[in-house]
């Protein structure tokens, strides 16, 4: 009936036991969730409304950040850092562990135990019975626990940091989602852009090809010489040699995507030419430091300084002494009969202590400088990406607005230099104009176009990296 009983409180234990490390983890979300709002913040970016109108690209960024392996190495990571605040958590909790300890002793016949703790003198008025055995076994099943008390706040310091590198590791891992989003959406803006440069290509080689056949047959009629089909002959020749340079770069930046979605073979759907991503930098002239930040990357930096100023402290508090508590509660007998006879075979320890480096404090000094060496480290690193970050949004919002007046500019001139190419074809028809002037027409219609493509190229990619200076928001 008593080990009926003690089944019963045991099972009772463990499910007691299970209960509380649910509650413990919910605990943990708690306490995490109480750090992450005091130090994070909102970062929404109306950038996105420029591409997420290209359903194309807004799948292609979305596969990527399921599929790409990277991503996944950075949450396991996340994983790693929640596991070490886990860790220095339970460091201010009693450790406590369950003891089952058999053993056999033998006693020194010159001591208390071996004479049966009646008579040092070994007077024969001792019986046999009252005489401790020799070889005594002994059963000990119970709990141990120790406890150091933080009193000077050593363990919650190193508790907090855990949770504020956690929060960094967080933060790490938003920027790096965030520089992949951009990364994706550039690619898939320069996929774009090298699909329509083709498409120019293509065009202007029929072009330059119809002006050659034409040439050729005016060389027959011994209008125009052998040099004015060798020019035109060669300016066709170099736009098909463009279009092979093209074909390499789309294969380039094809690869790199596939590589993020983990699919070799994938081939990647996109829109035809939807850059229509006209930013007002008007509207991002202005920034105060704390939209800067917003940025994951800054507060990444902020949150391991925060960090690392907390482990500094706690290096200095371990030149403190420490107090530490342990203790044993359990049944004891060298007799497994004895065991549960309570309350006789009941045997508990108490022991309390203070403890204070001494010969060691040498290596706590030199903990102590590595400390704080770390900490003005990463105050430097705070410092850097603050200024970084800042600068980085000067060039982005700066360049948009350039690249917005020289846009105006070059559609300007496109339309003037496709004019010029119709107005000389119908003068070399005619004999009032020479095969340079056509040259020369085709070349510059040529040329403006692909600057103009280029120029909205830029303009997508500057607008993308002004998302991902902001801080993102995908």
């Amino acid at each position: 009936m008593r080990l009926i009983v003690i089944i019963s409180i045991f099972s009772m234990s463990l499910l007691s036991c299970q209960q509380a490390i649910f509650r413990d983890a919910r605990k943990i979300d708690a306490e995490l969730e109480a750090y992450r709002m005091k130090d994070l913040g909102q970062s929404v970016s109306s950038i996105e409304a420029c591409w997420k109108k290209d359903s194309l690209l807004v799948q292609l960024i979305d596969s990527v950040l399921i599929r790409s392996n990277d991503i996944k190495i950075g949450f396991l990571n996340l994983a790693i850092s929640r596991a070490q605040y886990t860790f220095d958590r339970g460091a201010m909790k009693p450790t406590v562990s369950g003891v089952i300890q058999p053993s056999l002793r033998k006693f020194s016949k010159y001591t208390m135990d071996g004479v049966g703790n009646y008579d040092t003198q070994f007077s024969p008025n001792i019986t046999k019975e009252q005489i401790i055995p020799e070889h005594l076994p002994d059963v000990m099943i119970g709990l141990q626990s120790s406890w150091e008390v933080d009193i000077w706040g050593k363990l919650s310091k190193r508790k907090k940091a855990s949770a504020l590198r956690y929060l960094a590791t967080e933060s790490g891992q938003q920027w790096y989602i965030t520089s992949l989003v951009s990364e994706v959406a550039g690619m898939y803006g320069q996929l774009v852009a090298l699909d329509q440069e083709l498409d120019i290509l293509k065009t202007n080689i029929g072009i330059q090809f119809s002006a050659l056949s034409l040439v050729k047959i005016q060389k027959e009629a011994g209008k125009v010489n052998e040099s004015a089909v060798q020019q035109l002959e060669a300016q066709w020749l170099n736009s098909r040699a463009q279009e092979g340079l093209v074909l390499q770069q789309i294969i380039e930046l094809e690869n790199q995507l596939r590589y993020w979605l983990n699919q070799p073979t994938k081939k990647i759907a996109r829109s035809q030419y939807p850059f229509n991503c006209s930013l007002d930098s008007s509207m991002y002239a202005q920034i105060q430091i704390d939209q800067l930040e917003r940025r994951p990357d800054v507060r990444q930096a902020k949150l391991e300084l925060e960090a690392q100023l907390l482990n500094k402290q706690s290096a200095d508090l371990a030149l403190k002494p420490s107090v530490v508590l342990s203790g044993m509660l359990g049944v004891q007998g060298f007799q497994p009969a004895y065991l549960f006879q309570l309350p006789s075979s009941l045997a508990y320890q108490l022991i309390g202590g203070i403890t204070a480096p001494w010969l060691n404090r040498s290596a706590l000094y030199s903990n102590i400088s590595r400390e704080n060496a770390r900490w003005k480290a990463l105050d430097l690193s705070y410092q850097n990406a603050l200024l970084k970050g800042f600068l980085e949004w000067d060039t982005q919002v700066k360049s948009l607005a350039y690249l917005q007046r020289m846009d105006q500019l070059k559609e300007r001139e496109v339309m003037l230099t496709k004019g010029a190419i119709a107005t000389v074809g119908t003068l070399f028809t005619t004999a009032k104009a020479n095969y340079l002037e056509v040259l020369t027409a085709q070349q510059n219609a040529l040329r403006s176009e692909l600057e103009l493509l280029e120029i909205s190229r830029k303009r997508w990619i500057h607008a993308i990296q002004l998302y991902r200076v902001l801080g993102g928001g995908w």
